[in-house]
């Protein structure tokens, strides 16, 4: 009795719901709300409810569905979940997929015939936990275990990970929203609650797949649309969420395998085809309709005869390709495979024939003669209307209009107006579509004359009129600032942050009869003298009172502070806890100038890759730091003079080193300690007649090594760091009368790039020093012997300390390291 009352309830219950009619709210193109007869688009309604989410459906004018994806009640730019736009065939033209962080931890997905197409769940807004992708019949296609949003075990859809996840923040504040806080623009509210369908138990897979020995795998399916017959199955290896791609399979409709790749077919360190055929289809849903291309591989390039298909499976164009390139000849059919035209390509460039070339939204039909643009070219927009058209001669533009790119760094184009080879009249330059304009300007005798108009999401926010190509009376409108001229002079620069931020403004130039006058500056703060903005005052073009920051172009500037055409202050910070905030600095350390030189504070100097800064206290240079610059890297060096000593300090290496000089009347000392360790002491004797250090350096130079002779003194040495720069600027320490200039003419070394950057072409290997008489004294001899190998030999203060006999060329680098590590 109570089974019988279920049935009957479940079927009265069945009735209700079919005997709901479908409704459809009609939309034009622009997505508002319309007749029928003027509707682009349509909605499906009543829709699916699920808690406080609905299953948006959206479809084009003929019944070809445009979008699919679940939104909140509320809000219907608030997508959940995998979201997916169709073009006008039906077939997915974008994919997303939207963190779910609402209380529906289960996402259901339909086919046409209401059958559940995908139950999709989810935890702590990523998918995870089970996922099953069903037939048409209820089949089970596809089963897939997702842990923390990441593919972990089964076959999926797609494989992607948890970094390609969409946050959407309209889903997480409206949470808290009121129940009238939004009006959605249609109305949302006609819903009715998802057909509940009792899911059978899903079986495995009968035919699993062999994961290969200690790999954890997971599988990519796409399936031909209405079957259960396979179109594509790769197997991807998991490295730490890295999906790999090791096999591949193509099928084609009849079941029949048409392709089978092996790791070695993909790319070493990528998920792309190296050696093979790429088939891409086109999907509905993820279930292939048709192939869409068929790209071949050879060694990563494109490679012979490739194909694109139209939507109802017949061949658009076959291409040649040679070495990654179009060279040779591409055919172009109808779409109901009539032979349309041949053309031909060199080196990926149009060489004969005719044809398709895109700008933006607009498409120019153009012929070519042996690699040369001929004849009439003719730009048609979206809707195939004509929008320009003009005669080519000897690959030049000659009389007509055309669309052409603006310049080889952007991408804007232009539609030109052309008189016997010169642009006269109005031009217009555009973005992608032809209505979104950004400037148009007049030419008159192949100069600008006349109007130019410059717009800003289809306003103008500036007109500038030129004349004989100068700018006359108006505003000239760039990227990142404007410039106001009258009569043919300029009157005003204003600067903004950039040109997503023009209600910004970083600093502005004020000029008086063409001549730089007045700058104020909004990019930085002065800690002991906050204002929104300070004023510089020039004279005669140079500055003269108030503030301005250094003109170099990096991203790390100062201020100057002026008082009657002399810098009195200069203010800065430390660059390295301000990189984030290279816009609006922030400026807390003073420096004092005395005659147009740092006296007291800190000075800074950069160069390619470097950055020294030098610390001065009453006119003495007390310390400096040298700073290096790589991708990924970066290292300071700090120099410091106490007494009659220079400590080094590395700070990546963790190493320091103090060099002790000693200037009496006597003779010139200096000795090297490294981490506490004494390494060399020097003496130079004033009753010597001649003292003459050299160093002889050794490069690796066709597979064999070579040497060279050089003064230490003159010899530009490249940057290095830890025990070998200690070395090398233990060497460059030379004679001075005082220990101070020592260190000054160490320091000016580093300002003037003696320390300049070593190339891949010419590195030094290692070198040794030669005392007066001609003997090593500390460093590494590389002597030759025979059959290209070297006898290395270690000299500390004159000593041989250890001696390498039959070192290979390959091997010579290897013990020269070794040798070169202190005990």
């Amino acid at each position: 009795m109570i089974k019988r009352i279920v049935l009957i309830t479940a079927f009265l219950f069945s009735q209700i719901l079919l005997s709901q009619k479908p409704e459809f709210v009609y939309y034009d193109k622009d997505w508002k709300i319309t007749s029928k007869s003027n509707a682009f688009y349509y909605r499906l309604m009543p829709m699916k409810e699920l808690g406080e989410l609905v299953l948006l459906q959206d479809f084009y004018i003929n019944g070809t569905q445009q979008f699919e994806g679940y939104v909140l009640k509320k809000d219907e730019n608030a997508y959940v979940g995998d979201i997916v736009w169709y073009d006008e065939y039906g077939n997915d033209n974008n994919f997303r997929q939207y963190r779910n962080d609402t209380k529906n931890l289960t996402l259901l997905y339909y086919h046409p015939n209401g059958k559940i197409r995908k139950k999709v769940q989810y935890k702590n807004g990523v998918k995870d936990g089970e996922t099953v992708i069903y037939s048409t019949d209820r089949t089970v296609l596809m089963k897939g275990v997702y842990a923390k949003g990441n593919p972990e075990s089964g076959s999926f859809e797609k494989v992607k990970n948890n970094d390609d996840y969409d946050y959407n923040t309209r889903v997480e504040e409206s949470q808290g929203r009121t129940e009238d806080s939004i009006v959605p623009p249609p109305p949302l509210s006609t819903t009715v609650g998802i057909e509940p369908q009792t899911l059978a138990e899903i079986d495995d897979e009968e035919n699993s797949l062999k994961k290969a020995k200690n790999r954890k795998i997971v599988t990519e399916k796409i399936f031909w649309k209405d079957s259960n017959q396979l179109a594509q199955e790769t197997i991807f290896a998991i490295d730490q969420y890295y999906f790999k791609p090791i096999e591949q399979k193509n099928y084609d409709k009849s079941g029949k395998l048409i392709q089978s790749l092996n790791e070695t077919h993909f790319e070493e360190y990528g998920s792309q085809i190296a050696n093979g055929l790429d088939y891409e289809y086109y999907l509905q849903n993820n279930f292939a309709t048709e192939v869409k291309t068929i790209i071949k591989y050879v060694g990563k390039l494109r490679s012979g005869k490739n194909l694109l298909y139209f939507p109802n499976g017949k061949i658009a164009t076959e291409t040649l390709y040679k070495e990654g390139w179009k060279d040779g000849e591409e055919i172009v059919y109808t779409e109901d495979g009539k032979l349309k035209s041949k053309r031909t390509y060199k080196e990926n460039n149009p060489f004969q024939g005719n044809f398709d070339e895109k700008m933006g939204e607009l498409t120019v039909n153009i012929d070519y003669s042996n690699g040369v643009k001929a004849g009439e070219a003719i730009a048609f927009n979206e809707e195939e209307q004509i929008v320009a058209k003009g005669i080519y001669k000897n690959g030049k533009a000659f009389n007509g209009t055309f669309i052409v790119g603006l310049n080889d760094r952007s991408d804007d184009f232009e539609l030109i107006n052309v008189e016997n080879f010169k642009k006269t009249g109005l031009q217009k330059v555009f973005g992608y579509r032809l209505d979104n304009l950004e400037k148009t300007y007049t030419i008159k005798d192949e100069k600008l004359n006349g109007m130019t108009t410059f717009y800003d999401d289809g306003k103008v926010v500036g007109s500038l009129e030129y004349k004989n190509d100068e700018p006359y009376n108006g505003t000239l409108v760039n990227d990142e600032k404007t410039s106001v001229y009258k009569d043919g002079k300029i009157v005003e620069e204003t600067f903004f942050e950039d040109s997503y931020n023009k209600d910004r403004i970083q600093k502005q130039k004020i000029y008086e009869n063409g001549t730089l006058a007045k700058i104020k500056d909004y990019s930085f703060a002065i800690s002991e003298k906050p204002q929104e903005f300070y004023e510089g005052i020039y004279k005669n073009g140079k500055h003269f009172s108030g503030y301005f920051e250094t003109e170099d172009d990096r991203e790390f500037k100062q201020v100057d502070y002026y008082e009657n055409g002399t810098p009195k202050f200069q203010y800065s910070n430390d660059y390295l806890k301000n990189m984030d905030n290279y816009r609006h600095q922030y400026y807390d350390i003073k420096s004092t100038y005395k005659d147009g030189k740092i006296f007291d504070g800190v000075e800074y100097k950069l160069n390619e890759k470097q950055f020294v800064t030098r610390y001065w206290k009453n006119g003495v240079l007390k310390s400096f730091d040298w700073d290096l610059f790589a991708m990924h890297y970066f290292n300071r060096i700090h120099f410091e003079l106490k007494n009659n000593t220079i400590e080094i300090n590395d700070m990546q290496g963790k190493k320091s080193a103090v060099i002790t000089i000693d200037i009496s009347k006597n003779g010139f000392d200096k000795q090297l300690s490294i981490d506490g360790k004494v390494i060399d002491d020097t003496r130079k004797n004033y009753l010597e007649s001649k003292y003459i250090e050299k160093v002889t350096l050794y490069y690796e130079d066709n597979n064999k090594i070579i040497s060279k002779k050089v003064n230490v003194q003159d010899e530009p040495i490249e940057p290095s760091e830890g025990i070998e720069l200690f070395y090398k600027v233990y060497a460059v320490v030379a004679e001075f009368p005082r220990v101070q200039e020592v260190f000054n003419n160490l320091a000016d070394k580093f300002i003037n790039n003696k320390f300049i950057e070593e190339t891949d072409e010419n590195l030094i290997l290692t070198g040794v020093q030669i005392d007066s008489t001609g003997k090593p004294k500390d460093g590494i001899l590389i002597t030759p012997t025979q059959n290209n190998t070297y006898t290395l030999q270690l000299y500390i203060n004159r000593k041989l300390m250890k001696t390498v006999e039959n070192v290979s060329f390959k091997k010579v680098k290897e013990e020269v390291r070794k040798l070169e590590i202190i005990d």
